[in-house]
């Protein structure tokens, strides 16, 4: 599991109990993340344990096999977005209930949510770094702006 921090990417084991979806974690009560295995930008050697603060988070990008807790059941509609954070954004697609508005979603939330096919850029002078993700989950409380870009 891949987390972006002011510090740079975090990249380890985050411990997430079992059946529970990485979602619905994320957005639990707990102030710190506890991670194994952990790589850290300027560090040459794994670290065995990272307590990680959660507003520390900005984006968390899952791993292949996460048990992701997103609610599919009901009809959305997807809302290009882009999601701006301290060193970088996040555009993709903001898949919301009918007739729920992106600013309506988000005004009032600091909880992480997900975005879908999405682009990461991260500003890693002098060498900034584009990716593609099929899915991010974004601290709405870490972010400093969300622009609408499909106009609806």
């Amino acid at each position: 599991m891949r987390l972006f921090t002011p510090a740079g990417w975090v990249i380890g084991t985050l411990h997430v109990p079992d059946g529970l979806g990485l979602l619905p974690f994320l957005n639990g009560d707990e102030a710190f993340f506890r991670m194994t295995n952990v790589s850290m930008p300027a560090q040459p050697e794994t670290i065995p344990f990272l307590a990680l603060q959660r507003k520390a988070v900005f984006i968390v990008v899952p791993g292949e096999d996460a048990l992701l807790g997103l609610d599919e059941h009901e009809r959305r509609t997807r809302h290009e977005v882009a999601c701006m954070f301290a060193g970088g954004l996040v555009m993709g697609t903001l898949p919301l209930p009918k007739g729920v508005r992106v600013s309506d979603e988000l005004m009032e939330s600091e909880e992480f949510f997900a975005i879908e096919d999405c682009t990461v850029g991260i500003d890693a002078t002098p060498d900034p770094v584009m990716e593609a993700e099929k899915l991010v989950f974004v601290h709405a409380a870490e972010i400093f702006g969300v622009a609408e870009l499909d106009g609806e």
